[in-house]
């Protein structure tokens, strides 16, 4: 057997604004959001918002993650591997170009990898990084 991936699950207090955040200045596209309990699943062509704050998947590219709303301060580091350092320093620039405050820009780090920080609204740390070019 084999593991093929991973999907975290992200707690957050806003489910709409980290949606907003994930989709709209990072890129991310939605994959489903769920917050019926009588277990009704969104489709794209519903075009309606949850009645109640509930779950959401994002991903881009290979990365997927999942957002739950949920009370309380939960904080979590994503660290999000590329291929090249020309990539992190392109996804810098397409997120400044959306107004995403970068916490810090990309450098290479004692430990030897090219890599920028950035915060979600909940405060999750989400590391970019590549080895250095």
């Amino acid at each position: 057997m084999t593991i093929h991936g991973v999907r975290p699950n992200l707690f957050v207090g806003d489910l709409f604004a980290s949606l907003r955040f994930y989709a709209e200045s990072l890129g991310f596209h939605v994959g489903w959001q769920w917050s019926d309990r009588r277990d009704r699943f969104l489709s794209d062509d519903e075009h309606i918002e949850p009645g109640e704050p509930g779950t959401a998947q994002v991903g881009r590219d290979g990365a997927l993650i999942i957002l739950t709303q949920t009370d309380g301060v939960h904080t979590t580091r994503l660290h999000f591997d590329v291929v090249a350092a020309a990539d992190v320093d392109g996804l810098f620039a397409e997120w400044q170009a959306r107004g995403v405050d970068v916490a810090e820009p990309p450098f290479v780090r004692p430990w030897g990898m090219y890599e920028m920080r950035l915060h979600d609204p909940d405060g999750h740390v989400l590391r970019v990084s590549a080895a250095p070019g």
